[in-house]
Parts: C-alpha cells; sequence; structure tokens
C-alpha cells in the first residue's frame, strides 16, 4: 500500500496585488467624493457670507428701532411742546425723529433723549443726543452718530392712524392733520419701516410704538 502525503496547508502572509489595487480604487474614489463635498461647502460659505453679515446687520438695525420705539414718551407726562415722533426731510430725503426716555437718569432724574434715523450716502444712520433734561436746540457735538446698514437707496416711513389706517406724512394727500401735540392722540400707535436696498430689494418692519 502506497502512503498518502500529508497534504501542505498554506498560510497566507498578506493581499494580493489585486486586492490591493481595489482597496486603492475605492480609497480614491471616496476621497474624491469627500474632497467635491468639501469643495462645495467652503464655496457656498463664501458665497452666503456676505449675505449672513447683511441678514445680520438688517436684525440690528430693526432690533435697535424698536428698542428706541418702546422707549417714546408720553407727551403728557413730559409737557412736550411737539409730537414724540416726527417724520420730516432731510436734504430731500425722509428722516425719522423720536423722542425716549434716556436709558439712565441724569441725576437721578429722568431724562429724554433724541433719536434720528436718515440714509446719508448710502448708509442707513442713527443718530442720538445725549440725555436731556428740556427740549431745546442740539448743537452738533451734543450729536452721536452710528452707521447701522450699507447699501441703503432709500427709507420711507409710515404711521398708523385709527380709524385712517397707515399714512405717509410726508404725503400731502395723506388725509386729516395730524392731532394736536402734546396730546395722547398725538403718539401713533404703529410705525411701518421701509428700507429699499441698492440691489431693488425692499425689506419691511412693522413696530408697536411705547
Amino acid at each position: 500500500m502506497t502512503k498518502r502525503r500529508p497534504t501542505r496547508q498554506r498560510h497566507r502572509g498578506g493581499f494580493t496585488l489585486l486586492e490591493l489595487l481595489v482597496a486603492i480604487s475605492v480609497l480614491a474614489v471616496v476621497s474624491l467624493i469627500a474632497w467635491r463635498g468639501l469643495d462645495t461647502l467652503v464655496a457656498t460659505r463664501a458665497r452666503l457670507a456676505p449675505e449672513a453679515e447683511d441678514v445680520r446687520a438688517l436684525l440690528t438695525a430693526f432690533g435697535q428701532l424698536e428698542r428706541d420705539l418702546a422707549r417714546t414718551i408720553n407727551p403728557q407726562l413730559f409737557a412736550a411742546d411737539g409730537p414724540p415722533i416726527v417724520v420730516t426731510t432731510i436734504g430731500g430725503a425722509p428722516a425719522l425723529s423720536i423722542t425716549r426716555t434716556a436709558p439712565e437718569p441724569v441725576d437721578g432724574a429722568t431724562a429724554i433723549q433724541v433719536i434720528g434715523y436718515r440714509v446719508e450716502a448710502g448708509v442707513l444712520v442713527r443718530s442720538a443726543s445725549v440725555p436731556l433734561r428740556g427740549r431745546g436746540t442740539l448743537a452738533a457735538e451734543e450729536l452721536t452718530h452710528v452707521r447701522l446698514l450699507a447699501g441703503v437707496k432709500s427709507m420711507r416711513v409710515r404711521l398708523w392712524r385709527d380709524g385712517q389706517g397707515w399714512y405717509d406724512p410726508l404725503d400731502p394727500n395723506a388725509g386729516s392733520p395730524p392731532p394736536p401735540a402734546g396730546s395722547a392722540r398725538s403718539v401713533p400707535p404703529g410705525l411701518e419701516l421701509s428700507l429699499e436696498r441698492a440691489d431693488g430689494k425692499v425689506f419691511r418692519r412693522v413696530l408697536l410704538v411705547g
């Protein structure tokens, strides 16, 4: 009888060349997909960054106006000789003036502050006076100016009048004259601010007064 030779078992100590080529090909495809995704993410972020900054500046401007309107004075309590909210023109462009209580009292007494909004050289500018104990003529050095929003083409302000709705104080056909100064009715309950950007977009915000 012939004896069978024991079969030798092959022990694989690594990968074949074909397996390595397949693994490298898969890694190359995955790397390409990851690179394309990262490139798209960076490009999208770079494209949206200026727009996000504009939106942040716009919300900041509207938020500041909302805080100013929330502190509008009561003309009966302060014996004001004029309405606390006035829409006028400066250099032919609309401007908004708000008389509000100052954030910090002067010598322990409540003071007032005059706030102005206008568009100057394509920028929405907020002007604020020093705290005052009474209304009078303000010197230029008593005003501080802050640039709130750039790229603004124009501004429009409308006020709410009970029984009439929204009206533009600068429109000669706005309707009946406003209530007498110093009365509670001289304070409009609401204000609408519209900002037209240089790119033609219009942003509108309705805010409560007081």
